[in-house]
């Protein structure tokens, strides 16, 4: 008994047509949904976020970090994900971290920051920029934020005022810029 009946009705063209299909189905990788919100990271990008440090006695101090866009991951609530790989530290662990969050021409904003776990403590520092675009050079101003999770930078206030409003008077300053 042909346990394929339908193949072998058909031409040798059509069965070998016929299984070279099947063939091609089974190799064809998954399709992910597309990227629809106009988000200008990729992975592999490179940024420096300079935040504030503070003062010392020579005056007025910024804190620079190279950070690298990490894989894109698409959330549910449309906010695209990019986590890069943790990295060891001699006193803990190190994670760059970037989100871009779509709300429409000129309030869309793009997160970034660093995860740093020191001796079991876990903070995390970002800046967040009303922005859309991720030209090379290209200086972004934004307010810094430093939380202790990152489910509390999207309740932060400081971080809600300046996505609301664009007003980041009397908040502290922070740049972003795409080196790479």
């Amino acid at each position: 008994m042909n346990r394929f009946p339908r193949l072998a009705a058909l031409s040798p063209v059509g069965w070998v047509s016929a299984a070279l299909g099947l063939t091609l189905t089974a190799c064809t990788p998954a399709i992910t949904a597309p990227d629809l919100s106009g988000s200008p990271l990729i992975a592999g990008q490179e940024w420096i976020m300079l935040t504030p440090a503070g003062t010392a006695e020579a005056g007025p101090v910024q804190l620079s970090r190279q950070l690298t866009v990490g894989p894109r991951e698409l959330l549910s609530d449309g906010t695209v994900a990019y986590t890069a790989e943790p990295r060891s530290t001699t006193t803990g662990r190190t994670q760059d971290l970037f989100r871009f969050v779509p709300r429409g021409e000129g309030r869309s904003v793009i997160v970034a920051g660093r995860s740093e776990t020191t001796f079991d403590l876990r903070f995390f520092d970002f800046c967040v920029v009303r922005s859309s675009v991720a030209e090379v050079d290209r200086a972004q101003s934004g307010v810094y934020v430093q939380t202790a999770s990152l489910d509390s930078l999207w309740t932060n206030r400081t971080y809600q005022a300046y996505v609301g409003t664009g007003v980041a008077a009397g908040l502290k300053p922070c740049t972003l810029t795409r080196v790479k």
